[in-house]
């Protein structure tokens, strides 16, 4: 059973979570009452038709296509955090609902959930699907939207859970993190909130805890002394898996570490997000790169693991060819056998692969390179475009204008001004994620200046 204490059903918590994630811009009257209808509760099956008018909203991350790999016809009006929310309605909609559904989509929003779908568990049969009407919009039933067996048994495994929201009420370690993960994974709030809840839940746990000790006074020092981020690292230990709800995020942000090469544009997107919810600006720097750090490795835990049980399973196979070798005298079934046991060390030498890959992109990820911010402005200002280098410093610039310059008219700033502070904020994010004693000195909030204005060209002032 999930959280008695809550009344929404996991699918509307999950549509209305995919509209909290970030706060839309809205440019018409039609989308305004959609997003508000969201916000307000709808029934399961309205929350999946309302959350088709977020297409109308202004998405948050204007590079979202090179840092996702994904088309710009696809990105051009689903932001990434509403489609990984989306999907996860789809998801728990099929696997919930007793009776089929059907749901109106436009044709680039099945693109983009099919696009997603290795993170997400959930994709879309476009060979079930009737053709587009002449506004570009298509029916899907519930029937052509396939969930990957793997997110079943995550909402299953959730649903499940015994949860309690109030931490005194908490008897077991396994009620623990049965109560964080549906705190972590479930509710109305975006991914920052939900996290901040948790961690505020866990502090009242610590509490409780210290009350009892032997040696209360110096216990519930310890537990005041904790930061949000000390909360987060020991909190995600408690919980072990990665909740449903922060799965395909957790995958993308892992895959735009890998894809990109920097820990930038995860920490970026989490910052603005952050901004919107947090007015009193608790929410640190080192909070929100804790965040991001724990939201990757959670992801690369989940394919380690997939992998481990796929050595396991595949290991388990071979040892029955491996008899048949031994004791058929049949050639034709010793030698079927032989080419399967060479198929299985073969997946074996894969999920190796997986773990190998897996545990570098978490060492990488806790010691990025400082050498794209030294050179960021040079690589910036490079005449080849097409160079890897170029582009990935002008995805730099652009994700640190939209979290920190937003709204900056930058045809009437000095662009050596502006860029010497983004290379100041690029050094900042990158610092978070490396050892102290390896931090770079040249990069401090101390070095981030007044950006100049830019000259009047001489025309003008005639």
């Amino acid at each position: 059973m999930a959280n008695k204490n809550n009344k929404k059903s996991p699918a509307q918590q999950a549509a209305e979570e995919a509209a909290a994630q970030q706060t839309p811009k809205v440019e018409n009257p039609a989308v305004k009452t959609v997003v508000n209808g969201i916000k307000s509760g709808l029934s399961p099956d309205a929350t999946v038709t309302a959350l088709n008018g977020l297409k109308g909203m202004i998405h948050d991350n204007p590079n979202a296509a090179a840092y996702y790999n994904l088309s710009e016809d696809t990105i051009h009006s689903i932001n990434v955090f509403t489609l990984t929310g989306f999907a996860t309605v789809l998801a728990i909609e099929v696997h919930e609902n007793k009776s089929p559904f059907a749901q109106m989509m436009l044709k680039n929003q099945v693109e983009a959930v099919n696009a997603i779908s290795e993170f997400t568990g959930v994709a879309i049969d476009v060979k079930a699907l009737p053709a587009p009407n002449e506004k570009g919009d298509v029916q899907i039933p519930s029937t052509a939207v396939k969930v990957s067996d793997d997110m079943k048994k995550k909402i299953a495994a959730e649903e499940k859970l015994e949860g309690v929201t109030n931490p005194a009420e908490v008897t077991s370690p396994e009620q623990l993190a049965a109560s964080l993960t549906l705190l972590i994974s479930r509710g109305n709030e975006g991914i920052i909130a939900r996290m901040r809840r948790a961690t505020d839940f866990y502090r009242g746990y610590l509490t409780i805890q210290a009350n009892k000790a032997e040696d209360k006074k110096a216990a519930l020092e310890e537990v005041k002394n904790k930061s949000y981020s000390d909360l987060l690292s020991e909190m995600a230990a408690v919980v072990g898996p990665c909740p449903v709800g922060l799965v395909g995020n957790a995958g993308l942000f892992r895959k735009n570490f890998v894809n990109v090469g920097t820990i930038i544009g995860p920490f970026c997107m989490y910052r603005r997000n952050a901004d919107k919810i947090d007015t009193k600006g608790a929410l640190t720097n080192d909070f929100i790169a804790d965040l991001v750090r724990i939201m990757i490795t959670w992801s690369c835990k989940e394919e380690i693991s997939k992998a481990e049980k796929g050595i396991k399973e595949n290991e388990r196979i071979i040892k029955k060819k491996e008899e048949i070798v031994k004791e058929n005298k049949d050639a034709t079934e010793v030698n079927i056998a032989k080419t399967d046991i060479k198929t299985h060390k073969d997946y074996i030498e894969k999920c190796n692969n997986t773990i190998n890959e897996m545990n570098g992109i978490v060492i990488g990820m806790n010691n990025p390179s400082i050498e794209d911010v030294d050179n960021l402005i040079d690589n910036f200002n490079k005449k080849d475009d097409t160079d890897a280098d170029y582009k990935r410093a002008h995805l730099i610039v652009d994700q640190i204008i939209n979290t920190y310059y937003k709204g900056t008219d930058l045809t009437k700033v000095d662009m050596d001004s502006l860029l010497h502070n983004v290379q100041q904020r690029a050094g900042i994010i990158v610092n978070l994620f490396r050892d102290p004693l390896s931090q770079s000195i040249a990069y401090s909030e101390s070095n981030i200046t007044e950006i100049a204005q830019a000259e009047t060209p001489a025309e003008e002032q005639k």
